[in-house]
C-alpha cells in the first residue's frame, strides 16, 4: 500500500487523495520547494525522438491458440473452492462511496481455511493418455468477475488452461500457457479474469509420474463488484467526455496515436484497480522487434507485485462515434509484467508485459523535449475504466504540485505540466494516460508526459502531467541502449548452468571449436533403467556422466567406436549432465547419442501402476514381480465391476508387505506377515465396485522375486 496517491480522481490504492486547490497555492509551494530541488536532463538539449510503429499482423510470439479442455464437462473432477457470502464488513467496504472518487472495482477475499496450503495431493488426478489432468474451480458468490493469485510450480511442458462458462453453458478456455523446459516456478502468479462468480483451472501433465513436481497454493481471491467490460450509460461523473472514435473521425487525433493508449487493471493492497497507460515504441531494439514497454503513473503501479498482476486491455473503445458496442479489435493480454523503473517525484513507471500485444498494435512515438507554454496538447484515456475517450487542451506554465492524502501525507510532483482542458476532462482511471503534442518531422502526435493530477472540475479543468523528459534519464538503458558486445557463437553451453536440454532418447549434433571448448547437456531420467551415452564421428572425444544429487560420476575415453567415448550406467530418476570434450587439443564435429532401457517390471506410483481388471463375476490374477532395490515399490491398479470379496497375497522367499487403498487414497487393508512362519503378506475382505490401488514392497537381496495372487469372488 502506498502512503499517497497522486490525484483526486484516479485509481488510488490506499487512502483517498486530495490535491491542494487554487493556482496561488500551487505557486507558493513551487517557490518554496524549488530552493531545495533542481532538475537536470541530459537528453533535453538533444530533443531525442522516436516515431511510432505499427506491428504487422501475425508477428506475436504468444498468440492464444484455440484450446479445448481435456474433459468438455470437468465438473465431476473439479476440486471446488467456494467462498462464503460477503460479510457485513466486506459489503461496507464495497458500498461505502469514496470521498474523492478513486477508481476501485474489486476487493480481495481470504482463501477458506480448509483450502490453505499445497493442494497437489487434494486434486483428483485423472488419466489422460500417457499423462494426467486435474481441475480446480474457485467461486466467490455474486462477483461480477473473478481472478485469483497462487504460488504455482509446474514441471516441464505442463499445460495450464483457465476456463469459464460461455453463453451456451459450455466450458470456454480464457487463457492457456505451457511451462517451459526448465519448468514454471512463481511465488506470486495471477490468473486471468473470468466474467461471473467462478473461474476454473485445468492442469495437464504430459506424464503421469509428474504430479509430485506440482505445487499449487491459493493466496487470495479477487472479487470484482463492477462488471468492467459492461458499458453503463451515463456512468461517468462528467458529461463532457468525447469518444475517441469521434475524434478519429474528425481527424483531430490519428487512429494509430489513439490505439497506443490502453487500459491497465491490477491488484494492490487488498483491492482491484484500473488506470491508463501507453505502449511505447523503441526502434533501438532492432528492426521487426516489438517489445511491449508501457509507461503509466507511478501512483498506479510502483511495486513488483502490482506489476505482476497487470492485465492489458487493448482497443477497449467504442466501435463507432457515440456508439455503445465495443470495437471488434478489443483484446486482453494476461500474464502480468515486470517493473523496470518507477520514479515517484515525476509520477511515472516503466513496465514490460510478459505477454505480447495483439496483432496490429500501435507503438507510440515519443519526444524528449521541454514542452512550451501555450502549446496545444491532446491524448486519450479510460475515465472510470470505461471506453477510451479523447481530451485536448493548452499548456500553462510548469509548476510543482503538492499532493496530499486525507492524513496530510504529501509528496511533491516536480515540474509538472499544467494543462487547461478545452475538450474532455479526467476521472478515475484516467491516471497514467499519455500527453501528446504534434511533431512535424513525425507528422503525428508524440508522447511527452503522463497524466498525474487534477482539480476534479469537469469544465475547463486543470490537469497535471509528469514531464517525460525528466523520466527519460532513468529509462535510457531501455530506450537508447548501447550496442551489445559481440557474442561468441557456441553451439552448446560450457557449464551445467548453460547446458543444452536433450531428450532421454535422442541424437544431437555438436562441435568442439577449440582446445578450451567443452559441451554440456542436461537429460532428465524419469524412471529406473539403464542409460547408454556415446558419440560417433571422427573426433577423438572424452565423456562424463554426472548427477550431483544422486552421487553419479562416470567418465570414459575410447570405449566406443574408433576414438569415441561410450559409457553405460544403471540410473535412478533424476537430472543428469553429460560432458563432451575433445581429447587433448582435438577439435571438430561429433554426434551425441543417448539411449535408455527401462528396467522396472511394475511402476512405482499409482499413475504408472500395472492395470488389473476383469468383467467376470469371479476371477483370479497372478503375476511374478521383482523388487529391484530397497526403495522399489510395485503398484497395481485393480478395477472391480461388482461388489466382491477380494483375497490378495504373495508367495515366495521374499519378505513382502502389502497395502490396499481406495481411489481417494484411504487405507483399506494392510499386512506385513501372514503369520510368524510366513513372511508373505495376506489380506482379504469385502469391497464395493470401483478402482483400488495395491502397493507391494519388501526386503531386497540381489533381485527379490515374489508371486502375487489376487482372487476375486462376487458377494
Amino acid at each position: 500500500m502506498k502512503s499517497w496517491v497522486s490525484v483526486l480522481n484516479e485509481s488510488s490504492k490506499s487512502s483517498y487523495p486530495r490535491i491542494l486547490t487554487g493556482r496561488a497555492l500551487f505557486i507558493i509551494y513551487g517557490i518554496v520547494l524549488l530552493t531545495v530541488f533542481t532538475f537536470s536532463s541530459v537528453a533535453t538539449a538533444d530533443k531525442v525522438m522516436d516515431v511510432g510503429a505499427v506491428m504487422p499482423d501475425n508477428q506475436t510470439n504468444s498468440v492464444q491458440q484455440d484450446v479445448d479442455l481435456v474433459f468438455a464437462n470437468p465438473s465431476p473432477f473439479e476440486y471446488k473452492v467456494t467462498l462464503p457470502n460477503l460479510s457485513n464488513r466486506e459489503r461496507r467496504e464495497i458500498d461505502t462511496p469514496a470521498t474523492h472518487g478513486p477508481q476501485k472495482f474489486g476487493i480481495h477475499r481470504n482463501v477458506p481455511y480448509l483450502h490453505l496450503g499445497d493442494l497437489r495431493n487434494k486434486l483428483f488426478w485423472k488419466k489422460e493418455g500417457d499423462g494426467v489432468v486435474a481441475y480446480v474451480r474457485i467461486r466467490s458468490p455474486r462477483a461480477k468477475s473473478i481472478r485469483f493469485s497462487t504460488r504455482l510450480k509446474l514441471p516441464s511442458d505442463a499445460v495450464v488452461s483457465f476456463y469459464r462458462r460461455d453463453l451456451s453453458g459450455q466450458s470456454d478456455v480464457i487463457h492457456s500457457f505451457t511451462a517451459p523446459k526448465k519448468g514454471f516456478d512463481e511465488e506470486l502468479y495471477w490468473s486471468p479474469q473470468a466474467s461471473g462468480d467462478w473461474i476454473g483451472m485445468e492442469i495437464r501433465l504430459p506424464r503421469s509420474n509428474m504430479t509430485q513436481a506440482v505445487e499449487l497454493e491459493l493466496l487470495t481471491i479477487a472479487h470484482r463488484f463492477k462488471a468492467l467490460n459492461l458499458i453503463v450509460p451515463n456512468a461517468l461523473e462528467c458529461t463532457n467526455h468525447e469518444d475517441v472514435q469521434c475524434a478519429i473521425d474528425d481527424g483531430v487525433i490519428s487512429e494509430n496515436s489513439a490505439r497506443t493508449t490502453l487500459r491497465l487493471t491490477f491488484e494492490s493492497g487488498g483491492s482491484s484497480y484500473t488506470c491508463s497507460g501507453t505502449l511505447m515504441n523503441v526502434s533501438g531494439d532492432g528492426e521487426g522487434v516489438y517489445i511491449p514497454y508501457i509507461i503509466t503513473a507511478a501512483h498506479c503501479i510502483s511495486t513488483v507485485d502490482e506489476a505482476s498482476s497487470v492485465i492489458a486491455w487493448w482497443n477497449y473503445q467504442a466501435a463507432s462515434c457515440s456508439g455503445s458496442a465495443t470495437s471488434s479489435d478489443f483484446a486482453l493480454t494476461f500474464g502480468g509484467a515486470d517493473l523496470l523503473v518507477t520514479v515517484e517525484s515525476f509520477d511515472q513507471s516503466l513496465i514490460r508485459l510478459h505477454g505480447d500485444p495483439p496483432d496490429g498494435a500501435s507503438f507510440s512515438g515519443w519526444w524528449v523535449t521541454d514542452v512550451s507554454t501555450k502549446t496545444t496538447v491532446l491524448g486519450s484515456h479510460h475515465p472510470d475504466g470505461g471506453h477510451k475517450k479523447f481530451f485536448s487542451g493548452t499548456t500553462q506554465s510548469n509548476v510543482n504540485v503538492n499532493v496530499c492524502d486525507e492524513d496530510d501525507n504529501c509528496i511533491l510532483l516536480l515540474d509538472a505540466i499544467e494543462v487547461i482542458m478545452d475538450d474532455g476532462t479526467s476521472e478515475g482511471g484516467s491516471s497514467g494516460a499519455g500527453l501528446r503534442i504534434f511533431n512535424q518531422e513525425a507528422n503525428d502526435s508524440l508522447f511527452v508526459g503522463v497524466l498525474s493530477a487534477s482539480d476534479k472540475e469537469c469544465e475547463n479543468s486543470s490537469v497535471f502531467f509528469g514531464e517525460f523528459r525528466h523520466f527519460y534519464d532513468y529509462i535510457v538503458t531501455w530506450f537508447d541502449p548501447e550496442p551489445p558486445p559481440p557474442v561468441s557463437v557456441d553451439d552448446h553451453g560450457d557449464t551445467t548452468e548453460t547446458a543444452t536440454e536433450i531428450e532421454l532418447v535422442s541424437t544431437t549434433e555438436g562441435e568442439i571449436d577449440d582446445a578450451d571448448d567443452v559441451d554440456y547437456f542436461e537429460v532428465v531420467v524419469d524412471r529406473r533403467g539403464t542409460i547408454e551415452v556415446y558419440t560417433s564421428g571422427t573426433l577423438d572425444t572424452t565423456g562424463q556422466l554426472t548427477s550431483e544429487e544422486l552421487g553419479v560420476d562416470i567418465s570414459d575415453d575410447d570405449s566406443g567406436e574408433s576414438t569415441n567415448f561410450s559409457l553405460t550406467a544403471d540410473v535412478e530418476p533424476g537430472v543428469y549432465y553429460i560432458r563432451v570434450a575433445g581429447y587433448s587439443d582435438s577439435t571438430g564435429d561429433y554426434t551425441l547419442h543417448v539411449e535408455f532401457e527401462e528396467k522396472d517390471d511394475h511402476g512405482d506410483t499409482r499413475y504408472t501402476a500395472t492395470t488389473v481388471s476383469s468383467s467376470a463375476r469371479a476371477w483370479q490374477f497372478s503375476t511374478v514381480g521383482y523388487l529391484e532395490i530397497p526403495t522399489d515399490i510395485d503398484v497395481f491398479e485393480i478395477t472391480l465391476w461388482y461388489n466382491a470379496t477380494i483375497t490378495i497375497y504373495t508367495e515366495g522367499d521374499t519378505d513382502t508387505s502389502g497395502l490396499l487403498t481406495d481411489y481417494s487414497g484411504f487405507d483399506l487393508f494392510e499386512n506385513d506377515d501372514t503369520d510368524e512362519d510366513n513372511s508373505n503378506f495376506t489380506f482379504f475382505g469385502g469391497v464395493e465396485a470401483g478402482t483400488y490401488y495395491l502397493f507391494v514392497d519388501g526386503s531386497v537381496s540381489e533381485k527379490s522375486e515374489y508371486k502375487l495372487i489376487i482372487d476375486v469372488s462376487q458377494d
